[in-house]
């Protein structure tokens, strides 16, 4: 197979990345290539971005990957406030009797793990801003645009994408197809890849309203700090969820109720029958509310066999399904986008072997194996316990995880677990690259921003071998390595603030790190002298063993 991509070609146009589905995980995949310098064309059949605020919570994890792709900002300028003090009540309504309050764990939110904390951002509003970062990128997005057909051979995908406006049908040439097409993935169906796991856990109708006293509705949340109500009385049981305005639509309200889809129809809920429910869960009769939409949905468990057939690649919900408990959905495929874009890049780049495509899979459908085992698990203990005896650590799933196999260089003497809280993790080669505070020229930053775009070499204070043979390496695999020495001094590149690098990474003053992209630990040597005298030749090891090339030493 090549490994670079080729634009001339005899179809209507040529791409490196062609991606099927423009909703919150489709988006983030367009983002991260466009910062890769990848350029890509993403096909939409809706007219546009989300109308359903679905996703409304991001973890600190997926604001650091934000972060690193210039989208902190404007993510921060659209979110409601969001503390450690936010709870869950189970009530009779919204001013109703309080049952009880779950202990919701906000750790994977607010965590000293990490520079950032968590957003309540709805899922519409952030599509806006992805949409907009984007395109000014460079990415191209066409909505009412579907997918007809695909084809894949040796070199790249053929498909016809067809413009729902105009009829017009179109022939583009692309390297590489990413399904990011739902739990419904036709592009998964076609490739007859199936799935296992627990399957349906139930349906449910999210009732989506506005009100004139909105004001009022957000006051009755912010009394008890709580994100979200789940409300049992005698005309609705369900879960009451606001989403605060901004810039780009007024306040909007969700209630999801259950509903049995063989034996009902989104017909069977008239506004009639819609409001009276709405009033029940807020408690006031005759309070004013308008049905803006329904929109059904179902609670599932499944994991897709494989995340990689050839060139075509599954992420998000075309990848896995898993409940909203701990709310790491969306979380998990964003990260699946990241992990991919970074890799994808390479390949087109010509900086490694097409082979490399082949850890996506192997570091991503472990990790949702497990991560849909904890949910289910996490949900089941909420339905028995209420708010006692949680023992599912969502901080340790979405920031704690370890990827054994894949695009790392293990180390042979530890045994370790797959998940573990992040601040226990000291630079072993898998698993996220630890932040610190780092200052340069009076500046202080943290570790995760040296992350992002290329491989980072980070070198002890007396790294000065790694140094010297790590531009030699660079220039040999012509490959785009930042290097940084991390001193105690202004002899360093960064000033290690608390002189925490080196317990952190797992090194000693003479040690060495390759980090990924994606700010995950590929490869390390604790010390200069565990290595050969040639750290030049270890160098060259390491990011050949990391990207599947043929190490060509001296």
């Amino acid at each position: 197979m090549s490994n670079t991509w080729n634009s001339s070609a005899p179809y209507d146009e040529s791409i490196p990345v062609l991606i099927v589905g423009g909703s919150l995980i489709g988006l983030s995949m367009a983002l991260f290539l466009s910062r890769q310098g990848i350029r890509s064309i993403l096909v939409e059949r809706h007219p546009g971005t989300s109308i359903h605020p679905r996703v409304a919570s991001l973890t600190a994890r997926t604001m650091e990957i934000f972060r690193a792709v210039g989208a902190e900002s404007s993510i921060r300028r659209f979110e409601p406030a969001f503390s450690m003090d936010s709870s869950v009540p189970l009530a009779k309504s919204l001013v109703g009797e309080q049952f009880d309050n779950l202990m919701e764990d906000f750790s994977a939110y607010f965590t000293p793990a990490s520079p950032v904390h968590g957003s309540l951002i709805a899922q519409d509003v952030l599509e806006k801003v992805l949409l907009e970062l984007t395109a000014q990128a460079g990415g191209e997005i066409r909505y009412r645009t579907e997918l007809v057909d695909f084809e894949q051979d040796e070199e790249g995908i053929t498909a016809t994408i067809r413009d729902s406006n105009s009829g017009e049908s179109r022939r583009v040439r692309a390297s590489f197809l990413v399904a990011a097409d739902g739990s419904r993935s036709g592009i998964r169906k076609q490739l007859g890849i199936g799935h296992h796991g627990k399957g349906s856990l139930g349906h449910f109708i999210s009732i989506l309203f506005e009100s004139v006293e909105s004001a009022q509705l957000m006051k009755l949340f912010r009394e008890r700090e709580a994100v979200m109500y789940f409300l049992a009385n005698d005309t609705v049981k369900g879960a009451l969820t606001p989403y605060a305005g901004s810039e780009a639509r007024s306040d909007i309200f969700r209630l999801d109720i259950g509903y049995d889809p063989e034996k009902e129809t989104l017909a069977d809920y008239p506004e009639e029958r819609c409001l009276p429910l709405v009033q029940a869960a807020i408690g006031i009769p005759d309070f004013p509310v308008q049905i803006k939409t329904l929109l059904p949905w179902e609670m599932a468990a499944r994991v897709s066999d494989r995340f990689q057939q050839g060139r075509v690649f599954l992420v998000g919900d075309a990848a896995r399904a898993q409940p909203p408990s701990g709310a790491l959905g969306g979380n998990t495929g964003i990260a699946e986008a990241q992990n991919l874009a970074w890799k994808l890049a390479s390949v087109l780049r010509g900086e490694s072997d097409i082979r490399f495509l082949d850890t996506y899979d192997a570091e991503r459908r472990a990790l949702a194996d497990y991560t849909v085992e904890q949910v289910i698990m996490l949900s089941q203990q909420r339905h028995s316990v209420g708010s006692k005896g949680i023992t599912v650590n969502t901080l340790e799933i979405n920031m704690g995880y370890r990827y054994s196999k894949g695009a790392i260089v293990p180390e042979e003497d530890e045994d370790l677990p797959l998940v573990q809280n992040p601040q226990r993790w000291t630079g072993q080669p898998g698993t996220r690259a630890p932040h610190i505070t780092l200052e340069s020229q009076g500046k202080q930053i943290s570790s995760l921003d040296l992350f992002g775009e290329h491989f980072v070499l980070l070198v002890g204070p007396d790294g000065q071998k790694w140094l010297d043979a790590a531009q030699r390496t660079k220039d040999a695999l012509q490959l785009s390595l930042d290097i940084y020495r991390i001193g105690d001094s202004n002899e360093g590149d960064f000033i290690d603030c608390e002189k925490a690098f080196c317990q952190a990474y797992g090194v000693t003053a003479t040690g060495a790190v390759i980090v990924r992209p994606d700010g995950y630990i590929g490869w390390r040597s604790r010390k200069t002298e565990e290595k050969a005298q040639n750290p030049e030749q270890v160098l060259t090891q390491a990011l050949s063993t990391l990207l599947f090339r043929e190490a060509r030493t001296s």
